[in-house]
């Protein structure tokens, strides 16, 4: 599972000293910081998302499945009330292939291992994902690479499934979350499990 708490800037690349982050992120557009939580807080999160899920019952809503194919995206989220609907609440949104065709949860599949994301307000709502969303390491790092009065629209925390988990296509988030007269978009992704090339970790192209 990963956490995504949106201010956004897509944390990868080679790790670099204090003193050079914002011309290495200004250079190459994104950003590694290995350690940057702590196991413990990785852990408080990984552990507040299970309480979460629990207490979840698919069965009371029609979750929206998610999916990055540029040919489903405006059918399943652009008009799906539950998606847009998602922005100071969270909302649990589950993988294609684990949805039956009344876009319920199927029979005999766990929930935790359905989702794919869960959203969109859980830096509002939630106060283990609020204290870290809105933590003076946060600002204090987006502060550094040169934002002024950044605004968070919105926090996830991702799932990287077995077996069901769906293809994330490459995108940049500012054709999303779009802003003028210029491209203000910064998002930071936040591993809470160890992300490597064989179970999903993110990728990210230079410039």
């Amino acid at each position: 599972p990963i956490v995504c708490a949106s201010v956004r800037v897509t944390i990868m690349a080679p790790e670099v000293s204090p003193g050079s982050r914002r011309d290495e992120f200004q250079d190459r557009g994104f950003l590694l910081l290995k350690g940057f939580v702590s196991k413990d807080g990785c852990e408080s999160m990984k552990k507040r998302m299970k309480e979460l899920v629990d207490g979840w019952d698919p069965q009371l809503e029609t979750p929206a499945a998610f999916t990055t194919d540029s040919k489903q995206q405006t059918e399943m989220q652009g008009k799906s009330d539950y998606f847009l609907d998602s922005a100071d609440r969270i909302h649990f949104f589950i993988e294609k292939s684990a949805a039956d065709e009344d876009g319920k949860l199927k029979a005999g599949q766990k929930k935790f291992d359905a989702l794919n994301k869960v959203g969109h307000g859980l830096h509002v709502l939630d106060p283990v994902f609020r204290d870290y969303s809105q933590s003076s390491k946060i600002s204090e790092l987006v502060e550094e690479l040169g934002w002024k009065d950044p605004v968070l629209p919105q926090s996830m925390y991702i799932f990287k499934q077995p077996l069901v988990g769906g293809e994330v296509t490459s995108h940049q988030d500012s054709s999303f979350l779009y802003t003028t007269p210029r491209p203000t978009c910064l998002g930071l992704w936040l591993a809470l499990d160890k992300a490597t090339t064989e179970n999903g970790c993110l990728w990210a192209r230079p410039g």
